[in-house]
């Protein structure tokens, strides 16, 4: 039977002329291929999922990536077990390289694919094609804007790629921005606005949000301004000034309640949320697990490497007896189950707040420096403790110790257990980074006590993209570089007022005090390392403020030297490229 099957069509092809490739093609009929894809609506709704997926897989859901593009910049200081070797952290053969190449490449190709397919499409209107286009080339310009900061030239691919192609040369910087911005400018004409689509949905703000940042990036100042405005305009976003959400019965603050568990989605009553990354613990492609370990896919891991790990504290006193005051892992405001990797550079824990220490955003809500502790018994045996800390509480401001006694902050590398505070094991941390009193139910070993058990470090929250402070701090930006202070500080004072914070001048206004000010606001938000190439202020800021990358000696791996402001391209793309010459970045 079979072989009278092949005798016919043999026979048939032969009747009606044969055309070998169509003859010879596969057609996949029980899997989706390119082949049969993108025939239904249903399918470019996938596509634009997967567009989504890869946003989040590239910022959140890798262990080792969580910190990549934050901790060599103006911030944190990297301690063991993570400490940072630029050198070889940044080799052309090293996964940083390699990943954000390959990750914002494959959102690329992805957006390629839906736009190089719309014009077939006889199952879409042209309002739709219209719709599903804003939304891929979105997400192009996204890519395209995350390459240029990294990597400065990158290839500029616009159409899906059906075949192999292995003769990629780099395009200039500013050629593949102004691509990118008008792919953006196409977004914000027909992307739909915030109000008719779903939490986790990019709109109309998004994409202006996105657009206001590359017209900066590219000088376009005025066009900025009008960006940004169109943000801050929209009747449908307010900044939140009143307490709201799921712990508003709970001591706390606005600031506090605007990272709290499932307030950062519009549909809690947050008016400020623009593009928000969604998360959903103990589902599958939920992006968060309580039962995950730190190597597997799918969390982020705000938790483990920005809160302290409190039990390596110890006082010792007079006659040499070690005193531990904090128990691990305890979901309080001690953190949860963090180990400290990355602590607040001097200027990110005190300069900055030197000029009003009140700020909302330096409260004890949102930037914890005074810890409950967690034995008290062990105070209450020792009077001149007691007296030291009579309420309970060591204070990092304010605790002085009596004569005779020190403390020890646990080994932060080497040999010598350090006293300098803050270090990885007593420091001031971003509460963002964690739910204290919130972590899930599966999470606690002893809930009484808010004791962990199991695996932990993750951020069980959503996570802001894009929130409206951001728009009032690119505008303030904007106005500096046209020299309109007055108007920058206007913007700036917005956000200082919700702060209930120092008002700022005009004289203040320069580009640094705005990127102090996105410090204030956005720590732990905003991928640090962009904004600092984007403003072209990488080298500076990281020499002049974090003291990490300052060391002398350049054999240790810490000397940061200008050529790192860009990435190098990795060298599995160059040596792919067999057909064309992929250049290297100066200095590697």
């Amino acid at each position: 039977m079979k072989k009278l099957l092949y005798y016919a069509a043999l026979v048939a092809a032969v009747l009606t002329g044969c055309n070998e490739d169509s003859f010879l093609e596969e057609k996949a009929l029980d899997f989706n291929s390119a082949s049969n894809s993108y025939s239904t609506k249903a399918d470019f709704d996938a596509a634009i999922t997967e567009l989504y997926y890869l946003v989040r897989q590239e910022y959140y859901t890798t262990y080792d990536r969580t910190t990549d593009l934050s901790k060599v910049a103006d911030m944190w200081i990297t301690a063991d077990p993570l400490k940072s070797n630029v050198t070889a952290d940044f080799s052309p053969s090293g996964a940083i390289a390699k990943f954000y190449w390959d990750q914002n490449y494959k959102l690329i190709a992805q957006a390629n694919t839906i736009i190089s397919r719309l014009p077939a499409s006889t199952v879409l209107s042209d309002e739709q094609k219209a719709a599903y286009e804003a939304k891929a080339r979105f997400f192009r310009a996204l890519g395209y804007r995350t390459l240029t900061y990294l990597y400065g030239d990158v290839p500029l691919q616009l159409e899906e790629v059906t075949a192999p192609k292995t003769d990629y040369t780099r395009e200039a910087k500013a050629t593949v921005q102004a691509q990118a911005i008008q792919d953006l400018e196409f977004a914000t004409t027909n992307l739909p606005d915030i109000k008719a689509v779903k939490d986790g949905e990019i709109s109309k703000p998004a994409a202006y949000m996105l657009l206001a940042e590359l017209y900066l990036a590219t000088g376009a100042n005025d066009k900025a301004v009008s960006a940004a405005t169109a943000v801050i305009d929209n009747p449908e976003l307010k900044l939140m000034t009143e307490r709201f959400g799921s712990q508003v019965k709970e001591d706390g603050d606005v600031f506090y309640d605007l990272f709290r568990p499932n307030n950062q989605n519009r549909a809690s009553g947050n008016t400020e949320s623009i593009w928000v990354i969604q998360f959903e613990t103990n589902v599958d492609g939920g992006g968060n697990n309580t039962s995950h370990f730190f190597w597997d896919q799918g969390s982020f891991w705000g938790e483990r490497f920005f809160a302290p790990q409190v039990d390596k504290f110890h006082i010792i006193t007079p006659d040499g007896i070690n005193l531990q005051l904090f128990d691990w892992p305890i979901g309080d405001m001690t953190g949860g189950r963090g180990i400290g990797t990355h602590y607040a550079a001097p200027h990110l824990y005190r300069e900055i707040w030197d000029e009003d220490f009140n700020d909302m955003r330096n409260s004890e809500f949102n930037w914890p420096r005074r810890f409950k502790i967690h034995r008290p018994d062990v105070i209450a045996a020792d009077p001149k403790l007691a007296a030291a800390m009579p309420d309970g509480y060591f204070d990092l401001e304010n605790t002085v110790l009596p004569e005779g006694y020190s403390m020890e902050t646990g080994y932060d590398g080497g040999t010598t257990p350090s006293t300098q505070l803050p270090n990885r094991f007593m420091c001031g941390y971003s509460t963002k980074m964690t739910t204290p009193f919130h972590h899930p139910d599966a999470q606690y070993g002893n809930k009484a006590i808010y004791q962990l058990a199991g695996t932990g470090g993750k951020t069980f929250t959503d996570q802001y993209f894009y929130r409206l402070a951001e728009a009032y701090l690119l505008r303030a930006e904007a106005y500096v570089a046209t020299g309109k202070k007055a108007e920058a500080a206007h913007d700036i004072n917005v956000l200082r007022a919700r702060a209930h914070a120092k008002e700022c001048t005009a004289d203040q206004m320069t580009l640094d005090y705005i990127l102090d000010e996105r410090l204030r606001e956005l720590v732990c938000e905003e991928t640090r390392r962009l904004t600092l190439a984007r403003t072209g202020k990488l080298f500076e800021r990281i020499t002049k403020y974090n003291p990490y990358f300052n060391a002398a000696n350049s054999a240790d791996g810490k000397a940061y030297d200008a050529h790192f402001d860009l990435l190098p391209i990795p060298l599995s793309a160059i040596q792919a490229n067999k057909d064309a010459k992929l250049e290297q970045n100066p200095g590697y």
